[in-house]
C-alpha cells in the first residue's frame, strides 16, 4: 500500500569528507566554482540536495565517496553541491528548474546546462551519465540517431530508455511532451520484443519502474513479474512490491466500487501471488490476513457509505494488528472516513477517527510533516463535534510545528491552509 499523509522524511545528510576518496567538493556556490571551472578548463557538476533528503544522503554515502568515482569526477570535473532549500541558492535553483531532491546536474564552463537527471544513481550509472556528458560514451541524440535505421535493437532501445530521464529532464514543453511521446513507444515496443527470461535483470526492472503504471486487471507485464518473481527477488525485494502495489490497486478499486471481484484478486494473495506477498512482514497476521482487513472495510465505507461497519472492521484489525501498528496506520484509517464520506457519518463514527487521530499523535517517531497532518485532522475532527475551542488548539499547534519546515514552498503553503482553517473556525463560532 502506498502510504498517505507522509509528504517528506526528516532526514540528516552531512557535509561530505574526501580524505582523499570520492569526489573533492568545491566549498563555495554555484558562481565560485562556475569560475573555478573556467579557469581550470573543465565541465561543472552539481549535486542539488535537501537536508531531508533521503536518496541524495544514501549517494552522499554510498556513491559519491567511491575512490572510482572520485578519480574520475576529479579530474574530469568542479563539483559542488547546493542545498537547494538554502534561501541563498533560490535563484540557481529556480533559473534551473530543480523539483526534486537529488537533481544531478552537469554545465559546460560557460554555465550551459548540459544534462540532469533527478533521483539517485548508482555507481555505474552515474559514471555513465558523466562519460556521455564528455563524450567518451554516445550522447542520447547519437543513440537515437543510429536507434532510427535499426528500430528493433535492443541494446539501443535499454541504452534509450535509461538515458531518457536525464535527457528528458534538460528539455521544455511541447520538445518535452515529444519525447515523452516517443520514450513511451519505445518502452512499448522494448517490452514487446524482450518479454522473457532476458527482461529479468536490475537495468530492465528500472526501465519498468520508471515508465511502467498498471492498475488494470490482466497486465501483461506485471503478470510476467509475477510468475517469475522467484528470478525477480534475486534483485532484492523492489520487483515483488511492485507487483504487489499492482495487485493492491485492482483491489482497491474494485472494492470502492462495490464490485464483489475484490475477493478474487485478494484470494491471489496466498495463492498464485503467494511469493510476491512473502516481503510483508507478518508477525501478527498474514500478508491476506492484513489486506482482507483492509479492503474489506474500504468496500463498507466507500461503496456501501457504512461508516460503523468500517469503524468495527477497523478496531477488530487494529487489535489482531498489535504491536505492528504504526501511527500511519491509525492516521490512514481516520483520513480513509473524511476521504468517503467528508466527516458525513454518525458522532460515534467521528469519535473513533478523533481516537485513532490521537493514537497516531503519540507515537514519537512520526515525521514532522505527519504531526503537522494528524494535529489538522484532529481540529477538523473536534470541528465537527463542535468542540471549537479545542480545534482552535489543535490548528495553532500545527501551525507552530510548521514554523520548523525548512523548504519555504511548502512550509507557506501548509500555513495559508492552515489560516483558512482557523479563518473558518472563527466564522462559525
Amino acid at each position: 500500500m502506498k502510504t498517505i499523509l507522509v509528504i517528506v522524511l526528516i532526514l540528516f545528510i552531512g557535509g561530505i569528507q574526501s580524505l582523499g576518496q570520492g569526489i573533492e567538493f568545491l566549498k563555495g556556490d554555484y558562481n565560485a566554482a562556475l569560475e573555478k571551472a573556467k579557469q581550470e578548463g573543465k565541465m561543472l557538476f552539481v549535486d542539488f540536495y535537501a537536508d531531508w533528503c533521503g536518496p541524495c544522503k544514501r549517494m552522499a554515502k554510498d556513491v559519491f565517496t567511491l575512490a572510482v568515482v572520485g578519480n574520475y569526477f576529479n579530474e574530469k570535473f568542479v563539483s559542488v553541491q547546493i542545498n537547494a532549500e538554502d534561501p541563498v541558492n533560490r535563484v540557481v535553483v529556480k533559473q534551473n528548474k530543480v523539483r526534486s531532491y537529488p537533481t544531478l546536474a552537469f554545465f559546460d564552463a560557460d554555465g550551459k546546462l548540459l544534462s540532469r537527471t533527478e533521483g539517485a544513481l548508482d555507481c555505474t550509472a552515474f559514471i555513465k551519465l558523466a562519460k556521455v556528458v564528455t563524450g567518451e560514451e554516445m550522447s542520447f541524440e547519437e543513440i537515437y540517431a543510429k536507434f532510427k535505421s535499426s528500430k528493433n535493437d535492443l541494446v539501443l532501445m535499454q541504452q534509450l530508455l535509461i538515458g531518457a530521464p536525464a535527457y528528458v529532464g534538460t528539455l521544455e514543453d511541447m520538445e518535452r511532451a515529444k519525447w515523452i511521446a516517443r520514450i513511451e513507444k519505445i518502452f512499448k515496443d522494448y517490452i514487446d520484443l524482450k518479454m522473457g527470461p532476458e527482461l529479468i535483470n536490475a537495468d530492465d526492472y528500472r526501465i519498468i519502474n520508471t515508465f511502467h503504471h498498471a492498475d488494470k486487471p490482466g497486465d501483461k507485464l506485471m503478470e510476467f513479474m509475477n510468475k517469475n518473481m522467484e528470478a525477480y527477488l534475486k534483485l532484492g525485494e523492489g520487483p515483488a512490491y511492485f507487483v504487489m502495489e499492482y495487485n493492491n490497486k485492482i483491489i482497491e478499486n474494485l472494492a470502492r466500487a462495490g464490485k464483489e471481484e475484490y475477493k478474487k484478486y485478494l484470494e491471489r494473495i496466498d495463492g498464485d501471488m503467494k511469493l510476491t506477498y512473502s516481503v510483508v512482514p507478518h508477525k501478527t497476521m498474514s500478508a491476506r490476513q492484513r489486506f482482507t482487513y483492509l479492503y474489506d472495510a474500504e468496500y463498507l465505507l466507500f461503496y456501501k457509505k457504512d461508516g460503523e461497519g468500517y469503524v468495527k472492521s477497523m478496531d477488530v484489525y487494529f487489535k489482531e494488528l498489535g504491536e505492528e501498528a504504526r501511527a500511519i496506520d491509525y492516521g490512514m484509517a481516520a483520513q480513509q472516513v473524511y476521504t468517503a464520506t467528508g466527516g458525513k457519518v454518525p458522532e460515534s463514527v467521528i469519535l473513533k477517527t478523533k481516537e485513532w487521530t490521537v493514537k497516531a499523535l503519540q507515537y514519537t517517531d512520526i515525521s514532522l510533516i505527519d504531526k503537522i497532518n494528524f494535529l489538522a485532522m484532529l481540529g477538523d475532527t473536534n470541528k465537527v463535534l463542535k468542540e471549537y475551542v479545542e480545534a482552535k488548539k489543535c490548528y495553532n499547534q500545527a501551525f507552530m510545528e510548521s514554523m520548523q519546515m525548512e523548504q519555504e514552498m511548502t512550509k507557506a503553503m501548509i500555513q495559508m491552509r492552515i489560516k483558512q482553517k482557523l479563518a473558518a473556525l472563527d466564522l462559525i463560532k
